[in-house]
């Protein structure tokens, strides 16, 4: 269980979406989900996961109380400055408590 108090930031999940352009053409926008609170936790020296024998590197940890979130999705932080792919997600001990969202940010 990870205590609220220290959910410091506000952080919003986003799903990419194709849509009409209106001149017979399609295009790629984000679209917002329900901001989440959360702390975000540099990592000392890259991280890496092992998935399917394909390694991802991270740059961040997001530790934020459980949700339904995927790793199709982006998270963008409160003032939109900075952008996250998603490249894990761990739900530990598969208590459904919290997550932590292991996440390489965007330039």
């Amino acid at each position: 269980m990870i205590s609220s108090a220290l959910l410091i930031e506000t952080f919003t999940p986003q799903t990419l979406v194709t849509t009409d352009d209106g001149m017979g053409g399609m295009i790629n926008t984000w679209s917002d989900g329900t901001a989440f609170k959360g702390r975000l936790s540099s990592l000392t020296s890259q991280e890496q996961l092992s998935s399917n024998k394909v390694t991802l590197e991270a740059t961040h940890k997001l530790f934020c109380q459980y949700q339904t979130i995927s790793e199709l999705s982006r998270i963008r932080n409160s003032d939109s400055t900075r952008y996250f792919a998603i490249v894990g997600i761990i739900n530990p001990s598969n208590s459904n408590s919290h997550l932590e969202i292991y996440v390489k940010e965007s330039k």
